[in-house]
């Protein structure tokens, strides 16, 4: 079970659609209901198959700031694996070296609690992503999304919440807030459960089963949302050859709101 170093930290702020409040006993009790399995999950996966790969998720292709690949997904064993390669010749940006993925489901789903197996890659500069995008509001033109983890080697989680603009006539602009996990584990080591409880009035974020942040929405965050797993190379510390070192999914729960 992973610990956290210290309390997590307050790094951006508060936004109307998102303020941040202490974690509770009551928080607690709710994620470890829903992690007793009384329920059988609306959706749940191994990520071994991989014709149910391809039946349940849209495989990314990106050459922006990142190159993202088809190629690069693995159904295995061991499940998900999204591989570190070099970057393929059709990828536009000629600067990037190197290729990662990003898988989105196919599905929409709405409240409930979602938590994915994962162990992230043992490098530097990766950021291991679990993350949801909700379909758009349409009286305001915009989407959230919901960043169950996005962790870093070794031992840190950024968790959070953004507002995007869902097209170029929208008014709104990006906004995000969120939190600073520490970890004294090194979270590369083994596979570590990344969790969110979404309800109509709030967030609650989970590591392990053990709460670590939790946000009021207030009825703000409604429409339903996409799954999504990728890896990136986007930080400074990446080695000179990160090829083969990979994320890996070993299973994704999702449990309809009690």
């Amino acid at each position: 079970m992973a610990r956290l170093a210290q309390p997590v930290s307050w790094g951006s702020p508060d936004q109307p659609y998102g303020k941040r409040r202490a974690v509770t006993a009551a928080d607690r009790a709710a994620i470890q209901s829903y992690r007793a399995r009384k329920n059988a999950p609306v959706f749940s996966t191994s990520f071994t198959d991989p014709a149910e790969l391809q039946a349940d998720w849209k495989l990314m292709s990106d050459d922006a700031n990142v190159c993202r690949r088809p190629a690069n997904v693995e159904a295995t064993s061991d499940g998900l694996r999204l591989k570190t390669l070099a970057a393929q010749a059709d990828c536009r940006n000629k600067s990037l070296k190197w290729s990662t993925e990003s898988i989105q489901s196919k599905t929409n789903y709405g409240y409930g609690f979602y938590a994915a197996a994962m162990k992230i890659a043992d490098i530097k500069g990766m950021n291991n992503a679990f993350r949801m995008n909700t379909a758009t509001r349409p009286a305001i033109e915009d989407y959230f999304e919901i960043d169950v983890s996005g962790v870093q080697y070794s031992s840190y989680d950024h968790i959070g919440l953004q507002e995007y603009a869902a097209n170029a006539h929208s008014l709104v602009k990006h906004t995000g807030m969120g939190w600073g996990a520490n970890f004294t584990d090194e979270l590369s080591a083994g596979f570590h459960d990344y969790g969110v409880l979404w309800t109509p009035k709030e967030l609650i974020f989970e590591i392990d089963g053990e709460p670590v942040a939790s946000a009021v929405t207030n009825d703000t965050v409604v429409a339903p949302a996409n799954v999504m797993f990728s890896s990136a190379l986007i930080y400074p510390g990446v080695p000179d050859h990160p090829e083969g070192y990979d994320m890996v999914v070993k299973s994704l729960r999702i449990y309809a709101l009690q």
